[in-house]
């Protein structure tokens, strides 16, 4: 068995990648353009120019190089904190629903 520090189900991959994150907030869709950091089974994390809430239902779209189609998910946001770093970007954590 892996050990691990962290008390997860699943070992994370380092992605780095262009993410495209549309929240459904009522009728209106909001875009936005960040970075897939990392990505597991359950979930993924983000760094995107805003602060997302908990609860928040988002569609991910990783884009990969080549021609392999994106990966598409649905996630909902399962915490969400301003970096210290004066970007204005935030890290969001995301726990996976489904994916294509």
């Amino acid at each position: 068995m892996l050990e691990s520090q962290e008390n997860r189900n699943f070992m994370r991959m380092a992605v780095n990648a262009d993410a495209k994150v549309t929240l459904a907030e009522g009728e209106n869709k909001k875009v936005l353009e960040g970075v897939c950091l990392d990505l597991s089974a359950e979930g993924l994390s983000l760094q995107l120019p805003a602060n997302l809430e908990v609860g928040d239902k988002v569609f991910v779209e990783i884009s990969s190089s080549g021609p392999v189609a994106p990966l598409k998910i649905n996630a909902e946001v399962v915490r969400s904190q301003r970096l210290d770093d004066n970007s204005g970007d935030s890290l969001v954590g995301c726990r996976i629903i489904s994916m294509d």
